[in-house]
């Protein structure tokens, strides 16, 4: 396996495609197909994530052989990590990437003097949870957070310290 930095419209159409395919395979047993695709389209959309790009986020792309599998997105808020997207392609679950992926994040991380790791996941998202305990993240406390359109995500805030 190896990771690349994203740095192009094409790796953001990349990373938006494999979003689509991960969202719409993983969430409809926790949201609705109708949350999935307004998310899907305000925060994974091509277009979004270039200019996340473009503004101070760094996407990691997990490559299996050729195969584009997984990708994780973070960048630095209050002294602080923000882990904002970490997927994996289902069909390649259990099979290390996302701890690899989550690897590159602690080296970032630690480079820059940032002792502490945060995320948000969904409070149904059981096995999502189970896997970010197992690489030493804990529940901090639950949030509320209205996305707009009527929708609200319902999550867990985990951190992780160095």
């Amino acid at each position: 396996m190896h990771i690349k930095i994203a740095k192009s419209k094409a790796d953001s159409q990349h990373i938006s495609e494999l979003a689509h395919h991960i969202w719409h395979e993983h969430y409809p047993s926790i949201i609705t197909e109708e949350q999935i695709d307004y998310m899907l389209s305000k925060f994974q959309s091509a277009d979004t994530i270039h200019s996340e790009l473009t503004n101070g986020t760094t996407y990691l792309m997990a490559y299996k052989s050729k195969t584009f599998v997984g990708y994780a997105a973070f960048y630095q808020k209050d002294g602080e990590l923000f882990l904002s997207k970490l997927y994996i392609d289902p069909a390649y679950h259990k099979q290390g990437i996302g701890k690899q992926l989550f690897s590159e994040v602690v080296l970032f991380a630690k480079k820059n003097n940032m002792p502490t790791i945060r995320l948000y996941v969904n409070k149904y998202n059981t096995n999502s949870i189970e896997a970010y305990k197992k690489m030493g993240f804990i529940i901090e406390k639950a949030i509320i957070t209205d996305v707009g359109e009527g929708y609200i995500m319902d999550d867990y805030t985990m951190t992780h310290t160095l």
